[in-house]
């Protein structure tokens, strides 16, 4: 394990160390990831998620690849609006055991799950209507891979809905206020909170580390644009620290 964050920070100057960190890190806190995620965003996280599969399921979409799919939440609620099939892929096995646990439970035919790694998606060019991904890309250290990827598997005219944490970069009034108890928030409540609930001592400490080290709203969008797609929607949630970004593979 990553003991501290001088460690957190050493780990993102090595792509592969990273990888495996991340890896390891989701394999243990599986259990708990669901309730963790509940308590420590308030239960917005839930909203979140909706927002994104409303914006990926359209009349016409086929298929939808949920990459870094976690434990389902997300690829379920696109079944839920009228998707049609759903594969959802992660590298961390144990949360796919979740996430087949709730489409078993719940009955969701059309919602697969298969282990796969965002930057090598195991599926044909142009297969996808839409690809959805929930507090995933800034896990992969690979990152311009992973969105060719989506580029490469998502139709002419296809949506990729990212939703992730953002570096806070306060841009307005409200959010320069509010930054000092949003950063508290962050960097010592959500680690405590994530320790407490998951058991796993240092998990939460790198998710305030890695939002740093992402990207703000408006940085991400040009990461897209540099990948080949249209930005067409940006929203910013919890005064900037929480970001959907909706751009399409143009024609």
């Amino acid at each position: 394990m990553v003991p501290n964050k001088d460690s957190l920070d050493d780990m993102f100057k090595n792509p592969e160390i990273r990888a495996n960190y991340v890896q390891n890190m989701f394999s243990e806190i599986a259990p708990k990831y669901d309730l963790v995620n509940r308590v420590m965003t308030f239960g917005l996280d839930i909203r979140w998620r909706n927002l994104v599969a409303s914006a990926a399921v359209r009349s016409d979409a086929n298929l939808i690849i949920d990459t870094g799919t976690g434990s389902g939440d997300l690829a379920l609620e696109c079944s839920k609006m009228g998707a049609k099939n759903v594969v959802g892929l992660d590298f961390a096995q144990p949360m796919l055991v979740n996430a087949r646990s709730k489409s078993k439970k719940n009955n969701f035919p059309n919602v697969d799950f298969a282990a796969a790694d965002a930057t090598s998606l195991p599926l044909p060019d142009s297969i996808a209507d839409a690809w959805t991904g929930a507090f995933v890309l800034r896990n992969i250290p690979k990152l311009d891979t992973a969105l060719q990827e989506a580029y490469r598997v998502l139709k002419p005219g296809g949506r990729l809905i990212t939703l992730d944490a953002a570096r806070l970069q306060p841009s307005t009034l409200v959010q320069r206020i509010a930054a000092p108890g949003v950063r508290f928030h962050f960097n010592k409540l959500v680690p405590l909170i994530g320790k407490i609930l998951s058991g796993h001592e240092n998990a939460y400490s790198y998710l305030p580390v890695s939002a740093e080290k992402f990207f703000s709203p408006n940085e991400f969008s040009a990461r897209l644009r540099v990948n080949g797609f249209t930005v067409v929607r940006v929203f910013e949630f919890v005064f900037g620290t929480v970001m959907m970004h909706i751009a399409i593979k143009e024609q």
